[in-house]
């Protein structure tokens, strides 16, 4: 009798756990080693730290390849639960709920149309001339504050990259995090370099069925950043372990 009510009492300890796990939607686009699709599979440091957390507070997480542009539209309507290695805009406020857990000191940038040949050494320079960039995407904090109208704006590195070929843009702006290597080989990059401290984010879109455990997950996050536990990840795929900057108390 004893035994059959402890078999009793593990079973429905077994079905309370169970029933409150919750599989949670991810998106996973290409930026090896940190972060890319093999098959079936989203691998690299982020997916583990992502799918660590998320294990961690008893819940698991179904992986979407999905590229970044298409990622924010689905996230404004709350239709993905989690994103990850992403900076954080005004308008990112507005419908995700972020949290770093890292910070990397990026470098914005400019490679010229073969036909160009002003000197640019600022951003002063910058907004006298024609510049080409990927819709939708976060440079840094000063590009940011040049008139979009003055931009031409397009989806896809490809088109940036045929446009500035054919001297359509007087410059095209890019970094280690927006495939700059497809331009080193092929144009003259300005010496005028953007250098700037980029936290980076994962974050729970505030629509989603995630929403509710976001302090948790926020919560946890800080934990690993604070035990350093997140260089791990990244020290498993070869990478520098990002810097951790607690501005405050949590």
């Amino acid at each position: 009798m004893k035994r059959l009510l402890s078999v009793l009492i593990c079973l429905a300890s077994f079905v309370h756990n169970t029933s409150y796990a919750e599989v949670f939607t991810a998106h996973c686009r290409n930026y090896p080693p940190e972060i890319s699709f093999d098959g079936e599979k989203c691998i690299g440091a982020l997916p583990e730290l992502l799918t660590d957390i998320i294990n961690d507070l008893g819940h698991e997480i179904a992986w979407l390849k999905v590229p970044w542009i298409r990622s924010l539209q689905i996230a404004k309507d709350g239709e993905v639960d989690l994103l990850i290695r992403h900076s954080m805009t005004k308008e990112r406020e507005f419908f995700l709920d972020a949290s770093p857990y890292g910070y990397f000191t990026r470098e914005l940038s400019f490679y010229k149309a073969p036909t160009f040949n002003s000197d640019v050494n600022s951003y002063e320079d910058i907004k006298r001339h024609h510049i080409g960039a990927i819709r939708g995407n976060f440079y840094s904090p000063k590009f940011s504050t040049l008139d979009t109208k003055t931009l031409t704006l397009v989806g896809e590195t490809e088109q940036l990259i045929g446009m500035l070929e054919l001297g359509r843009i007087d410059l095209a702006v890019t970094s280690s995090s927006h495939s700059e290597e497809l331009f080193t080989d092929r144009f003259e990059r300005i010496k005028f370099v953007d250098s700037f401290v980029n936290p980076l984010y994962l974050s729970v879109p505030k629509g989603s069925k995630a929403s509710k455990y976001y302090k948790k997950i926020d919560k946890l996050l800080f934990e690993y950043r604070k035990n350093k536990k997140i260089g791990h990840y990244f020290k498993k795929y070869g990478l520098e372990p990002p810097e951790q900057i607690f501005k405050s108390v949590q």
